[in-house]
Formats: structure tokens, C-alpha cells, sequence
């Protein structure tokens, strides 16, 4: 009991001490924790969006510059081995470069040139057989054991299509015409052919050179995050294109064995269709589908729909692991969310590079969290930021 009374008056003024600072808190102090955490993130949360809105707005108007950039990289990554492979048996930085690329270019011209008469030939009546594919596909819906509106359906397909011939919409958005395209279309060319070859000539020199304008640890991540994006970047292009050109031929062969017409156009948007995921791959089977229901009836679409779900499914489960490993792994409501934003912002070519720049950011958050770099079968082991 003595010990009690004896502490009694020594604790009396700490308490009354905790009851004067309580009561003589106000604005900030007097807020809860967690208040003044989430008040304080929020304000960082929207200088980091406007900060984003700002470059990405900057982007847009500058595509000019941006995009024959990213283009000259996106090149690169392709060019990249056949260089690698030319300096190694001692031919010169410039004359290996050139070669790459007036190679390639060559190649392409050879394969245009061999397609391109039948492309060309059945490209004219595609639009119009997917037309009556659609019409078609109605008189089928209306009929039991669906039994919908005909006329509905009708008046929706007459719409859609109707909107579609306007070239309207967030996909075409920014798309000029006249002197102003072509003048954008070659400015961006040049540029593209130039900064492609000096990539791959001085990649080295002016990846260092940026690096030179780093100091401090800041110079050691800023050349793990360039190696790493790069290397993403290049299993990406890489391994979609094995992708696209092994859809393209899968769904051909299918098309001639089923005695689909238009096979060569139906292959052609298989292959470009492969750079836009998901949605590419969703029309163009739907493309097929459609043709397939207007030349051989619906027996024929359906198929061509097991075709196409077929060619999906060894898509996902065996091209996609083994041609891209690690490279870029999204979620496919991440990548959805990407095609969307990349429409709305920048049209077509939004939605071409809007995979490519969210596996970019994937990238950035997983070295940021010390996850290990991506990884391709595609891609050389000895990559390094001196390709990027």
C-alpha cells in the first residue's frame, strides 16, 4: 500500500500532461493515422496520374518523332541477332547493319512480291463476303431453335456495318488525310530506316552515353532496367511474329482442307491479327467463321469454329510458354484494360503498342520488387543494353 501512495503523485502529472496535449492538438496533429496516410498518398496518387497524362499527351502529339523511335527499336530487336552474328565473323559495325537491314528488306520484297497478286485478287471480295457472313449468320439466329427477331438482328448488323464503312471511332482517331498523312507517313519512314541502322551500328556508344548522364547508384538500375526491357521487347516481337506465322499457316491449311475460299487474305490478317492479343485472334476467326457460313453453309462454320478454337487453345497453352517464356506476362484483363487505354489514346497504333508498353511497366515493377530478369528462349543469353 505504501508503494501505491508513493506512486500516485508521480504518475497524477504525466496523465494530466497526456490530457493537455490531447486537448491542445488541432489541424494535422489532431487526425487520426491512418487519416494523414491516405491524404498523403492521394496527393501523390494524382501528381503521378497528371504527370503521366502530361507525358502521354506529349507522346501523342509528337508521334511523329515517337513512333518511327519505337518502331527503330521494335526493328532493331529482330535485327539485332543477324548483326551479332556479322561482327562476329569480322565485318564492320556499318557494313553489318546495312546489310541487316538491306537484306530483310529484300526478303520482304521477295515474299510481297509472291503474295501479293493473290492478295491483292481476293482482298476485293473479302469485305463483301464477311458482309453476307453477317446477314447469313442472322437468318440463322432467327430460325429455331433461337428463334430472335429477324428484324432486330437486321437493323443491328445494317447499323454496325454502316459505322464501320464510316472509318469512325476511337481506333481511327488522329488518322488524317491527304498532303498532311503522306508528308507524317514519309517523315516517319526516314526517320524510322535511319535511327534503325544507327541502332544497330552505335547501340553501344549511345546506350553509354545516356548512362554517362546517370551518376551514382542511379546509373547501375538505369542499365538493369534498360537490359531487361530490352530483352523483353526483343522475346516480344520475336515470339508474337512465330506466333502470328504459325496461326496463319494452322488456320490456311484448315481453310483449304474444309474448302473455305480467301484463304490467302483470311492468313494475311492471322498474321498481323497475332500483334493485337485476344481481340486480334477473336476477329479474325470470327472473319472465318463468317466466310466459311456464306460459302459452305453453317456446317462449314462450325468447322471452321472448332478449327479456330483448336489453333486458340495450342496458341495458349504451347506457342504462347514456349515461344515467350517470361517475357512479357500479363493477365489477359490486363491486357484488355492496355487495348482499351491504347485505342482510346492513340488509335490503331494505341492499340498495336499497348501490350508492348504494359509488359514495359510489368518490367519496371518487377525489378522494382527484385524479381528476376525476363527470360525468352528467343532471345541470346548475352543480350545486353549495348543492343538497346
Amino acid at each position: 500500500m505504501a508503494s501505491r501512495t508513493a506512486e500516485e503523485p508521480t504518475s497524477a502529472p504525466h496523465r494530466g500532461a497526456a490530457v493537455s496535449r490531447r486537448v491542445a492538438a488541432h489541424g494535422s496533429a489532431a487526425l487520426p493515422g491512418w487519416y494523414r496516410t491516405i491524404a498523403a498518398a492521394s496527393w501523390r496518387f494524382v501528381a503521378i496520374v497528371a504527370a503521366a497524362v502530361a507525358v502521354v499527351y506529349a507522346l501523342v502529339h509528337l508521334r511523329v518523332v515517337v513512333l518511327p523511335i519505337i518502331l527503330a527499336v521494335l526493328a532493331s530487336t529482330l535485327l539485332v541477332p543477324v548483326v551479332r552474328w556479322l561482327k562476329a565473323h569480322r565485318v564492320p559495325n556499318a557494313l553489318a547493319a546495312a546489310a541487316a537491314m538491306l537484306g530483310t528488306f529484300l526478303l520482304l520484297a521477295l515474299v510481297v512480291a509472291a503474295v501479293a497478286p493473290s492478295v491483292a485478287d481476293q482482298f476485293g471480295e473479302l469485305r463483301p463476303r464477311a458482309e453476307d457472313g453477317l446477314r447469313e449468320a442472322t437468318d440463322v439466329l432467327a430460325k429455331p431453335p433461337f428463334n430472335v427477331s429477324e428484324r432486330e438482328l437486321r437493323d443491328t448488323v445494317d447499323e454496325g456495318l454502316a459505322r464501320l464503312r464510316e472509318n469512325s471511332g476511337p481506333l481511327t482517331k488522329g488518322v488524317q488525310s491527304g498532303a498532311v498523312l503522306l508528308g507524317e507517313i514519309i517523315t516517319g519512314l526516314i526517320i524510322t530506316v535511319l535511327l534503325t541502322f544507327f541502332l544497330l551500328k552505335d547501340g553501344e556508344r549511345m546506350w553509354g552515353y545516356v548512362l554517362t548522364l546517370i551518376g551514382g547508384r542511379g546509373r547501375h538500375d538505369a542499365d538493369q532496367v534498360g537490359t531487361r526491357i530490352y530483352t523483353a521487347l526483343s522475346g516480344y516481337v520475336r515470339g508474337i511474329a512465330l506466333v502470328g506465322l504459325v496461326d496463319a499457316i494452322l488456320i490456311g491449311l484448315a481453310l483449304l482442307i474444309i474448302g473455305v475460299p480467301l484463304v490467302v487474305p483470311i492468313m494475311v490478317i492471322t498474321f498481323f491479327a497475332a500483334f493485337v492479343p485476344l481481340i486480334g485472334a477473336f476477329v479474325a476467326g470470327l472473319l472465318a467463321v463468317l466466310i466459311a457460313l456464306v460459302s459452305g453453309g453453317v456446317v462449314d462454320a462450325l468447322l471452321v469454329l472448332a478449327a479456330v478454337v483448336l489453333v486458340q487453345q495450342i496458341e495458349g497453352h504451347l506457342l504462347y510458354p514456349l515461344l515467350m517464356g517470361r517475357t512479357v506476362n500479363l493477365h489477359p484483363a490486363v491486357i484488355l484494360v492496355a487495348l482499351g487505354a491504347g485505342g482510346i489514346l492513340a488509335g490503331v497504333v494505341g492499340v498495336f503498342l499497348a501490350v508492348p508498353t504494359a509488359g514495359i511497366i510489368s518490367v519496371v515493377l518487377e525489378y522494382a520488387r527484385d524479381r528476376p530478369p525476363p527470360d525468352s528462349p528467343l532471345v541470346d543469353d548475352g543480350a545486353s543494353s549495348a543492343d538497346s
